[in-house]
């Protein structure tokens, strides 16, 4: 299995990007990632003072180019494994989390984890939920920092991206160029400090392409249901375009109007929140899930 090695990484989604390799569709990749500071927190120190701008945040490991992907397909990204680093950190600092201005930042923890167990003091362990936050696709245009989410992927923050989940994200420039990064061995919904467990990874994906969906936003598909996926702004917004997106799919996908998947949007879909941490300059994002029991396929 080849291995895309964690510095061969890149902090923005575009089409001008170089990819660092080229695969077939259908082909695994073992990516190695960096945490969201791009391993510098080396003692508790660095966790506490290390400040860096989004141009250094997030690094994602590629571009992948590949081949036969084309504007209008969607780019079908499976994350088949995530092995996780022995060590992460998370840190409340001034400036991201939803009651920060009710504390006194920074104040950060050096978390082990091992055997999938997070060892977050000598007190409390619980099992790790490792979840990816930045993936994504080139847009067609323009060069997107992976701090920022978008219609492409990139900085999405949800949950519902982990191990067994498929990830289909638009292909907007010839060959996609693929890249995936910030990994958390577990976050909250909601992303409320701003951050999670970051840490390093190995993350095993496995490519593949569906070919002249033309859809516009990233989708996930796990084991258990379908989620529409969108950011904005405001964190109704984001709620607002993954619920519209989600009665599209339902109304071409069951045969009913739009109103009627609304209505069933209401009786049967998880409105969920992937990051509302109030960064400034930096989208909400939510995404909308229902059941495959109601919904088995939506391509």
């Amino acid at each position: 299995m080849r291995r895309m090695a964690r510095d061969q990484i890149t902090y923005a989604f575009g089409p001008d990007e170089r990819p660092v390799a080229e695969v077939e569709p259908g082909e695994t990749l073992v990516f190695e990632t960096w945490d969201a500071l791009g391993g510098r927190v080396k003692t508790m120190e660095d966790a506490l003072s290390l400040v860096l701008p989004p141009e250094q945040l997030n690094p994602a490991t590629g571009p992948v180019l590949i081949h036969g992907a084309e504007r209008g397909d969607m780019l079908a990204a499976t994350i088949v494994d995530i092995a996780l680093g022995e060590r992460g950190q998370s840190r409340v600092k001034q400036g991201g989390g939803v009651i920060t201005h009710e504390l006194r930042p920074p104040r950060a923890n050096l978390i082990p984890v091992r055997d999938n167990v997070v060892h977050f003091n000598e007190r409390i362990h619980f099992p790790a939920r490792p979840m990816v936050g930045v993936i994504g696709t080139a847009p067609a245009q323009g060069r997107i920092l992976s701090f920022h989410p978008g219609p492409h992927g990139g900085n999405l923050d949800t949950n519902e991206v982990g191990i067994g989940a498929t990830i289909y994200l638009p292909v907007a420039v010839a060959g996609a160029l693929f890249a995936i990064g910030d990994v958390h061995a577990s976050m909250g919904d909601g992303e409320l400090t701003g951050g999670g467990i970051d840490i390093n990874a190995d993350i095993a994906v496995r490519l593949d392409l569906v070919k002249g969906i033309g859809w516009h936003r990233p989708v996930i598909e796990t084991a258990e249901a379908w989620s529409t996926c969108a950011c904005a702004p405001a964190l109704a917004d984001a709620v607002r375009i993954a619920t519209s997106d989600m009665a599209t799919l339902l109304a071409r996908a069951l045969g009913m109007s739009r109103e009627e998947a609304f209505i069933l949007i209401g009786c049967a879909g998880d409105a969920r929140i992937g990051q509302a941490a109030e960064i400034p300059g930096v989208d909400a994002t939510a995404w909308l899930r229902v059941s495959k029991g109601i919904l088995p396929r939506i391509w």
